[in-house]
């Protein structure tokens, strides 16, 4: 797709091809995200992860999720809009609400277990996006949940990877100086590592 100056109408673009992902091509898609997270050697020495429950097409990575031998955590929207981070309820449960997990104002999932922990305290981060450039920029949902909860990162920050199918990727996002880069992002068709970006530290 090529860029746009209209984040706005870029993000019901790229919303719409995600969602449009469906049937076979979709597990299919799914599968192969998955098989590659499994071959992240970036992955190897990580322990806590967060992941997410997907939601409006967002690629699903509970297959993984479940097989993590660490820690999951699962994002929790604040009253700020920021993430906190919780233990996963259980990913295998069939009910609709699983013991531990309550639906937030969007209808998400999202785990109520102790202890809450910030980004900060994970090794790594896996991020579903709206869109994403070969540069490692990410178009979000427009609430800035993962912007927030990144501010102010140091150095040894977690491991930031996109989840993406291959269809939303975009020339060039638009970019701002406080944006964080992403380290990998993982869709079907490869695991894309973006070149390094000096931070603007002013």
């Amino acid at each position: 797709m090529t860029p746009s100056a209209d984040k706005s109408s870029l993000r019901r673009q790229l919303r719409a091809l995600r969602r449009g992902v469906g049937g076979y091509q979709r597990r299919l898609n799914q599968q192969r995200i998955v098989r590659a997270l499994n071959t992240l050697p970036a992955l190897r020495n990580a322990r806590r992860i967060a992941g997410y429950i997907a939601f409006d097409g967002e690629p699903d990575i509970r297959d993984f999720l479940r097989r993590w031998p660490g820690t999951v955590w699962l994002p929790r929207v604040n009253r700020d809009l920021s993430l906190h981070f919780r233990p996963t309820f259980d990913l295998n449960a069939r009910h609709p609400r699983p013991a531990g997990a309550r639906r937030n104002q969007f209808g998400i999932l999202e785990s109520h277990r102790h202890p809450l922990l910030r980004a900060a305290d994970m090794d790594a981060l896996l991020i579903p996006l709206v869109g994403y450039d070969a540069l490692g920029n990410r178009l979000g949902m427009g609430a800035g949940y993962y912007d927030r909860s990144l501010a102010n990162l140091r150095h040894p920050k977690p491991l930031l990877i996109g989840i993406a199918f291959s269809c939303q990727y975009v020339a060039r996002l638009p970019a701002d100086p406080w944006d964080i880069p992403l380290d990998y992002i993982v869709t079907e068709k490869m695991i894309l590592k973006p070149p390094f970006k000096p931070r603007n530290r002013t």
